[in-house]
């Protein structure tokens, strides 16, 4: 709290100011300077006003934001003494006090942490932001006070990382400052801002996924199943790094082939494929999918219904395509031999016997790498790259190619995003040709015509 100075004698040598560190802020009046003592890093704000003298730890050992904090608590005094408070400023307020960013960043992620906790957000979502936090972020921000954090420090920042080399991509860059961004919204809920400064601007940078047509999607599916209790090698071929191969176990190496690592090719592959394909779910729902998020309706319809954890913000149930049952009643049968029993609620739906969620997701993406790699599709014939993600874009593709009258808006509720990032993102690919059926499609009559 603010208090008129009474030192004792024992411990006055300890808080007297250092007479070559007092300073006074330009424009201010004389009575209002900071200074630092032996007994502190930090410097320290004083000011004489109504025959008091209050003074505040800055906490900070930066000259340039204890002069910025010292106007503060100049303002602070002179504002409480006009409403009446003279007496004293409550304790739990310290307007000299320097608040570092890297603190309010520290108290977000306890925040994101808990959220990770309550299985309200992925944990990989978490090690992402810390990641960038500790690269980038923190090494310009941290040391600052928010309270300082401005335009133009946020475009200095801005332009900083935009010329990094290798160089970042707009969306990379955007979720840096998205992250900044994020903190600063942090320290206002806590009282530390009272408005957010404003951000210079990104733009976009709209990068569709690539996807598989009808063709492709038939090899990989092919080709999943008869690698599908195969053991692969991984070898390079010369000295080139990039000039990598993969064979089955047992062929012959040349004299400049050198073995990597072996990899068993699963049977959950093939099956993964398919049911992505069909059920319009994200790589990020076969890690946490088990049993119990799964239900069988046999209806007029026939198709799953799949009651899965929270993903990207939606918590809708995703209903499927009726071929995800077959797949699904494929699984299980297959999980009672592998097992000895039946499926359990708790049973994760693939590679149900992995070692952790971690472990299952690193063995299906490098057996879908490898796939890619063997039928050469991991690029596609315009440039986009290939992932486990690209079999849910082909869902997508497939219903807006192949559906009859699905609205978007439909599509996006069952495949848990929003109409506008279908049409940004699942849908760029999609041109006038793939539809010329419905393109050139004709109303019936009308009676009266």
């Amino acid at each position: 709290m603010v208090q008129a100075l009474n030192p004792s004698s024992a411990e006055r040598h300890r808080s007297v100011p250092l007479q070559e560190t007092i300073t006074r802020i330009p424009g201010y009046p004389r009575k209002l300077v900071i200074f630092k003592i032996p007994a502190s890093s930090y410097w320290w704000v004083r000011y004489y006003a109504d025959k008091h003298i209050y003074k505040r730890t800055t906490k900070t050992e930066s000259k340039r934001e204890a002069l910025e904090a010292a106007k503060r608590f100049y303002d602070d005094i002179n504002f409480r003494m006009r409403g009446g408070n003279f007496e004293g400023i409550p304790n739990d307020v310290n307007a000299a006090e320097v608040v570092p960013f890297r603190k309010v960043c520290k108290l977000l992620l306890e925040s994101e942490q808990a959220k990770v906790d309550r299985k309200q957000q992925a944990e990989l979502t978490l090690k992402n932001s810390e990641l960038r936090f500790d690269k980038l972020i923190l090494p310009f921000f941290g040391h600052m006070d928010i309270l300082t954090i401005n335009y133009k420090v946020l475009d200095e920042f801005l332009q900083k990382i935009s010329k990094l080399e290798p160089k970042l991509s707009v969306s990379t860059v955007s979720n840096y400052m998205g992250l900044v961004r994020k903190v600063l919204q942090h320290g206002a809920r806590h009282g530390y801002l009272e408005h957010l400064p404003e951000f210079p601007k990104v733009g976009v940078e709209d990068r569709p996924r690539g996807w598989f047509n009808v063709g492709e999607y038939k090899t990989i599916t092919k080709v999943s199943k008869q690698l599908a209790g195969k053991r692969m090698e991984w070898r390079y071929h010369g000295e080139a790094e990039e000039s990598t191969y993969f064979c089955e176990v047992g062929g012959r190496l040349g004299p400049n082939d050198r073995l990597i690592k072996r990899y068993e090719m699963t049977k959950d592959l093939p099956d993964l494929i398919v049911f992505m394909v069909n059920s319009y779910i994200r790589p990020t729902d076969i890690r946490n999918m088990q049993h119990k998020h799964v239900e069988i309706i046999r209806r007029e319809w026939t198709y799953l219904r799949l009651t899965l954890p929270p993903s990207k913000g939606h918590s809708f149930p995703i209903t499927t395509m009726p071929w995800a049952v077959k797949v699904y009643e494929r699984i299980c049968r297959r999980q009672e031999l592998e097992l000895g029993r039946p499926v359990k609620p708790d049973d994760y739906v693939f590679m149900t016997q992995a070692k952790s969620r971690d472990n299952a997701m690193k063995k299906l993406a490098k057996q879908f790498d490898i796939l890619l790699s063997i039928t050469n599709l991991k690029v596609s014939n315009i440039g986009e790259p290939r992932t486990m993600y690209s079999l849910r874009h082909s869902c997508i593709m497939f219903r807006l190619m192949f559906g009859r009258a699905v609205d978007t808006l439909t599509l996006a509720r069952n495949a848990r995003t929003s109409p506008e990032m279908i049409d940004r993102f699942y849908a760029a690919p999609l041109q006038g040709e793939m539809n010329v059926g419905e393109l050139q499609s004709k109303r019936r009559p009308r009676p009266w015509e």
